[in-house]
């Protein structure tokens, strides 16, 4: 099983997992084309692609996934929320299949577990994707880590996780307070210090592998989030455990192996792309 980051951001959003002969992105909120030529740079034609599996209807996660799967001939999956709230009911689609909170759709090789995460969207969830024995959790958009995805990830070989900004950073920024407050809250996203207090306290035993993404470029660095992490892995004595940023381009492939280290070694070998 393996993953690779296409885009990661405000600019647009999409993951391709890869595991049990099949492949899906999760979100597509880069345009059709954007998404042809990442694919294609990672080696994947579009052909390719089984499935287009969406967290929420926010443009960054939703915005080019009826174009791409109307021209590439793939279903789309989402929530009943998400569905209703991008107005997917008035598009062509080659096929939709609905995907509830607690739900588990087995796809080819892949199998997709939906739980539901606290955000300001209709029927926002985070992912656990499975391939015989690896798992991969994939959470963007979350305004706190609650009790549910944390017991959903417990089992994960590899978390894709959101760090979206620094506090002091937000609050400074040129942001207007009223979204300020709403990236702050309990429905907004998650910062740094969230992260790093996730990583310490309530990490699974069999994680080897943490994706930090969904990085504001205008209230965060990559510094600032890989040094929180890094933080939080120490205090939860996870030395085992390497870390990565998901640029606004994404990453290179990223192979999960349950039971074993991935190849970065330990948190004190860091990639940046």
């Amino acid at each position: 099983m393996r993953l690779r980051v296409l885009g990661s951001g405000s600019t647009g959003n999409a993951t391709l997992v890869e595991g049990g002969g099949t492949r899906i992105l999760v979100d597509a909120g880069l345009g059709p084309r954007q998404l042809k030529e990442r694919l294609e740079s990672a080696g994947v034609d579009p052909t390719a692609i089984d499935a287009v599996v969406l967290s929420h209807e926010h443009g960054d996660h939703a915005r080019g996934a009826t174009a791409f799967v109307t021209k590439w001939g793939m279903p789309l999956a989402a929530t009943r929320g998400t569905w209703q709230a991008a107005g997917f009911g008035a598009e062509a689609l080659p096929g939709y299949d609905r995907l509830e909170p607690g739900e588990t759709c087995v796809l080819g090789g892949l199998s997709i577990r939906a739980v539901s995460v606290p955000h300001d969207a209709a029927g926002p969830v985070a992912f656990v994707i499975s391939a015989g024995d690896a798992s991969v959790g994939h959470a963007t958009d979350l305004g706190h880590v609650g009790p549910g995805l944390v017991e959903a990830f417990r089992g994960c070989h590899a978390i894709l996780i959101e760090s979206n900004y620094d506090p002091a950073m937000l609050r400074d920024g040129p942001y207007p307070w009223a979204l300020k407050e709403r990236i702050l809250g309990p429905l907004g996203h998650l910062s740094n210090g969230d992260v790093a207090r996730y990583l310490a306290r309530d990490l699974g035993e069999q994680c080897r592998h943490v994706v930090l993404a969904h990085l504001s470029q205008k209230n965060n660095h990559s510094e600032l989030a890989l040094m929180a992490a890094q933080e939080g892995l120490r205090r939860g004595a996870r030395s085992e455990v390497s870390l990565e940023i998901a640029s606004a381009c994404g990453t290179d492939w990223i192979q999960v192996k349950p039971g074993r280290a991935c190849p970065a070694g330990d948190a004190s070998q860091l990639r940046l792309f």
